[in-house]
């Protein structure tokens, strides 16, 4: 019995080892994605410390005021200082606040921040007026996670409310001395007494945690984004898992054509008077529709469960879903001419279909990753079938903005059509 078991076991050995590139696929699949998941997701939990500093455009225009000591200070100065030294942020200076917008516009930066003229001017005169309190406002990316808008709007104005507070406090303690001196008389000392232990009380309250905000923020998007609020968990999530489906689709493609081979249909195909090229654009179309069906799909899920907004350009959204849906199955056609064997096109297309999606950033958001992967998730179809989801759902953009990533999502289509027909076979 031992001996029929080896017997047997050799034989299906024998098999796989003739079939080299299925066994590669085998031991390169998983290591591929341990070598680019592990890699993607060395930068998700360090953003925002010191090996990962956040890159903040901080803008000041602010334009100080006079301070009780007859100088004149620059609160957000201090405060913009205050922030070089946060080991979690890298502060970059020098912009004009609609550079800073632009470049938050184009994906260059994830949050700006803005000080403006009267920021110094507000901070001492909330003394006098509880209606007014000094802004910090801060432009996002609609595209950027929550959690990094929250870091980042966390630190700002922690540092932005101790710095107004500080600033505050000898106008608080002359106040409470005063108050103190113009009730009781100047000679007695439990007058003085009780008159400094106001003011330390006042001073002790300026620590304290949980107390109103000194400053207010205002968060907006920038210009000609044509929404007011940030995404949802919908508006974020359901995009991408619609690219991250759609390119499973060449794995199908790819084992439809592979079977029509082995059974023989494919040279009885050939025998109709129909040319190669119509016989190929017949396998693709269907599969191109099923794609199209997945986006109606999953974005009517969205839509119905989650309340998910369909932004402000129909036209938009159908230009990217067409355009990756060819992608999509241009890569499929590109596997199916490749492959040689079923076991070789489940592996290539399962390998495929992982790796590009967590280069483009549907598994990690790409900003977190290293500089070098960064440029590298360009060269993946999923990158720029997001970018477009995202410029139309979150970013409220619309049909001319999506032209350049419906460009390049074409442009791969072409090169993966070339690459299948240039291997093709149907025998």
């Amino acid at each position: 019995m031992l001996r029929q078991l080896l017997a047997l076991t050799l034989k299906d050995l024998r098999l796989l080892t003739r079939d080299r590139s299925a066994l590669v696929l085998l031991f390169a699949m998983p290591l591929m994605f341990i070598l680019v998941m592990t890699t993607a997701l060395k930068g998700v939990f360090e953003p925002g410390t010191e090996n990962r500093p956040i890159a903040l455009p901080v803008v000041n225009q602010d334009q100080g005021t006079m301070y009780v000591n007859g100088r004149r200070v620059v609160l957000a100065r201090a405060v913009v200082d205050a922030l070089r030294g946060l080991p979690g942020l890298e502060v970059v200076t020098g912009l004009t606040p609609a550079q800073a917008e632009a470049r938050v516009a184009r994906g260059a930066y994830p949050v700006a921040v803005v000080f403006p003229e009267d920021f110094s001017q507000k901070a001492l005169e909330a003394l006098t007026r509880p209606e007014v309190r000094p802004e910090v406002r801060f432009i996002v990316d609609p595209g950027t996670p929550f959690s990094v808008v929250a870091a980042v709007r966390t630190a700002v104005m922690a540092v932005a409310n101790r710095t107004v507070a500080y600033a505050q406090a000898p106008y608080r303690v002359q106040e409470a001395l005063g108050r103190a001196a113009a009730s009781l008389p100047e000679a007695q000392r439990e007058a003085l007494a009780r008159g400094l232990t106001q003011a330390l009380t006042e001073m002790y309250a300026l620590t304290q945690v949980g107390g109103a905000s000194e400053v207010q923020e205002r968060t907006v998007v920038p210009t000609g984004f044509h929404r007011e609020d940030l995404p949802s968990a919908a508006e974020q999530n359901v995009p991408g898992y619609t690219v991250f489906g759609m390119f499973f689709i060449m794995g199908v493609l790819a084992s439809s054509i592979w079977k029509e081979k082995a059974l023989g249909t494919s040279l009885r195909l050939q025998a109709a008077p129909l040319s190669r090229r119509v016989l190929l654009l017949g396998k693709l179309l269907p599969y191109y529709l099923v794609n199209l069906i997945q986006v109606a799909l999953m974005f009517a899920v969205g839509r119905l469960v989650f309340g998910l907004s369909l932004g402000h350009s129909p036209g938009g959204l159908v230009l990217i879903s067409l355009a990756t849906a060819a992608a999509a199955t241009g890569l499929g056609l590109t596997v199916a001419a490749w492959a040689r064997t079923e076991n070789q096109i489940t592996g290539l297309s399962t390998l495929l279909a992982l790796v590009l999606a967590a280069v483009g950033g549907m598994m990690v958001p790409v900003f977190v990753m290293p500089s070098w992967m960064q440029r590298l998730a360009r060269l993946s179809p999923h990158f720029w079938a997001l970018q477009g989801y995202q410029d139309i759902l979150v970013r409220g953009l619309g049909v001319r903005e999506v032209l350049p990533e419906v460009a390049i999502l074409l442009g791969f289509a072409v090169a993966f059509y070339t690459l299948a027909l240039l291997r093709f076979r149907w025998e």
